[in-house]
């Protein structure tokens, strides 16, 4: 792909957009955002859960509407343009890759990747050759005719990517792409996203609140409460793990007393909640804010994390529970720095609930003498994720378990069942349960920070 480094491809002007504009809802959710991104850049909107970040993808894509201001794409004025011209721009111009991946279930593999191509009306058969080098250069051709519920995270990613590169556009944007994936699957999209920029030439704009994930960005936007508050470049001696920390310092400044703690206690917070909801998270924030101010105190603190969410706690399961309160005992004992907790975050990415989730379904069927289809491991993983967010009873789990597969159950035997429920039961009983060892926050050494 051809570049001109210095050609402007999106350019944002004092764009403002609300949702529920006068309404008893109303979210002023961009305000007054002016940013330019230049042809072959790696740029990411970086900020906390909720601060307008996935607004301005959806702005700059036209999937939403803003209020005023204006945004260009290739000097085009997507004001200008009707809804069925901004629907053929996100297909031609941008290829965007969801968090969710929004595969469509009912089509398999090769024709959720050609369906952007017959969309602009070009045949099934050619559609389909173009579809199977997509999926060649993804390791996906042999999954082309699975479905997306037969697929893991991280494969319905990469096939939600080869979609995006559909009709090769220049532009790709992805909304918090490693969100639902695993460490493996997170650094594998991350590794293409590079590639895509690197050997493509083409302009990658990221959605992330994971710092660690900015290792390949080249331009930040740091943004807060729905504002750019600071665009960082990285320089020659800026390391991946100081990035986002040089962000942070900027933004605070050298006399705002207090403010660092702030940043902490946020960055701890998604760093030890990686994969749960925004609500989870801010949650979290709170019960940690008591923690970190003295409020409460260790074993307050566990108990918090181990209350179920609609009792006003976090849902975390005893195990993670007590690791978690353990760690912040480290961090506030420590004292630790910003620059060590980015180092944490880019060194140890894995620390997610889904790489927990799967450790756990491996180690509760580790005895089943069966084999487990696609469907069944999916369903599993599900259902372990709301035994341990305490979202199912014990009852919930083992019925889910025995219930039949046409009824979304495993449809699993009565003695396979209660092998699962009692492994299962066993590791939540106490903090010190069998499967410790086999999770994720047990590879790190705390004090070796």
């Amino acid at each position: 792909m051809i570049q001109d480094k210095d050609k402007v491809v999106i350019e944002m002007d004092k764009v403002n957009l609300w949702y529920d504009q006068g309404g008893p809802m109303e979210v002023h959710a961009i305000k007054e955002a002016s940013l330019t991104i230049k042809q072959g850049e790696y740029a990411a909107f970086f900020g906390p859960s909720g601060c307008g970040k996935t607004s301005m993808l959806y702005a700059i894509s036209g999937i939403d509407r803003y209020q005023s201001g204006s945004v260009k794409i290739n000097t085009h004025d997507l004001t200008e343009q009707s809804n069925e011209q901004l629907a053929v721009g996100r297909q031609t111009d941008i290829g965007i890759v969801f968090q969710q991946f929004n595969l469509i279930p009912s089509l398999n593999v090769l024709q959720n990747v050609t369906l952007p191509m017959l969309f602009l009306g070009r045949n099934l058969e050619e559609a389909s050759v173009e579809g199977l080098k997509l999926l060649e250069r993804l390791d996906l051709v042999k999954y082309k005719d699975r479905f997306p519920f037969e697929l893991s995270g991280g494969q319905q990613q990469r096939v939600g990517i080869a979609r995006a590169l559909a009709n090769n556009p220049p532009i790709i944007i992805a909304d918090e792409p490693l969100g639902n994936l695993d460490s493996v699957s997170a650094k594998n999209v991350l590794a293409f996203l590079k590639e895509l920029n690197e050997k493509d030439g083409r302009t990658i704009i990221m959605v992330t609140h994971e710092a660690w994930s900015l290792q390949d960005v080249r331009k930040v936007f740091y943004m807060k409460d729905g504002a750019i508050i600071e665009t960082k470049e990285k320089s020659a001696t800026t390391t991946p793990e100081n990035l986002a920390a040089v962000i942070y310092k900027d933004m605070l400044g050298p006399n705002k007393e207090g403010a660092e703690h702030e940043v902490t206690k946020t960055l701890l917070s998604h760093f030890l909640m990686r994969g749960y909801t925004t609500d989870e998270i801010i949650r979290f924030e709170e019960i940690l804010k008591k923690r970190m101010s003295g409020a409460i105190d260790h074993d307050e603190f566990r108990l918090e994390l181990d209350k179920p969410y609609k009792k006003g706690g976090v849902g975390l399961w005893k195990q993670k529970a007590q690791r978690v309160a353990d760690y912040i005992e480290e961090v506030i004992n420590g004292r630790h720095t910003m620059e060590t907790i980015f180092k944490m975050l880019h060194d140890t990415p894995e620390l997610s609930i889904t790489d927990e989730v799967n450790k756990i379904a491996l180690w509760i069927s580790e005895e089943y003498k069966g084999q487990l289809s696609v469907s069944q491991n999916v369903l599993l993983r599900e259902y372990v994720t709301k035994r341990i967010k305490g979202l199912y009873t014990a009852d919930d789990f083992q019925h889910a378990l025995d219930r039949p597969a046409r009824t979304q159950g495993l449809g699993l035997s009565m003695r396979a069942t209660q092998l699962f429920s009692e492994r299962m039961e066993a590791l939540l009983i106490d903090e010190h349960g069998p499967a410790v060892n086999l999770l994720p926050h047990t590879q790190l050494n705390v004090k070796e920070i």
